[in-house]
């Protein structure tokens, strides 16, 4: 008796996660890419259609969702920012000209550089 239930819920169980980002990737398109070095985070964004993109604004908020920087995107299709010394988690918000968005949300030892390890190589 449970074991067709449980097989009908194992089979459901993946389609309600590909829905799930699926609509995510619809509500923000653009991928919001980090590299953390030192107390610095560069911040690059990139659309599935248009390669770099160059032009964007780009909100970011602590986790108590105050506001820590509104800059737009460097010439070189990058923004470089100090991370806020008392941050635990950060959410970038990137809206470029067309109006698509992406998000990168960064926690813990995403803020964090390990002592005389650069993260990208450790």
């Amino acid at each position: 008796m449970f074991r067709p239930l449980l097989l009908a819920l194992l089979l459901v169980m993946p389609l309600v996660g590909c829905a799930q980002i699926e609509q995510q990737n619809r509500e923000f398109p653009l991928s919001v890419n980090t590299q953390l070095v030192g107390n610095r985070i560069t911040v690059t964004v990139y659309s599935p259609t248009k390669g770099v993109v160059r032009e964007a604004q780009i909100q970011i908020t602590d986790d108590i969702r105050r506001l820590v920087l509104d800059k737009p995107l460097g010439k070189g299709g990058q923004l470089t920012f100090r991370v806020p010394s008392q941050a635990t988690e950060l959410e970038i918000i990137v809206t470029d000209a067309d109006g698509d968005k992406g998000r990168a949300r960064l926690f813990g030892d995403d803020l964090r550089e390990n002592e005389g390890c650069n993260r990208i190589l450790c």
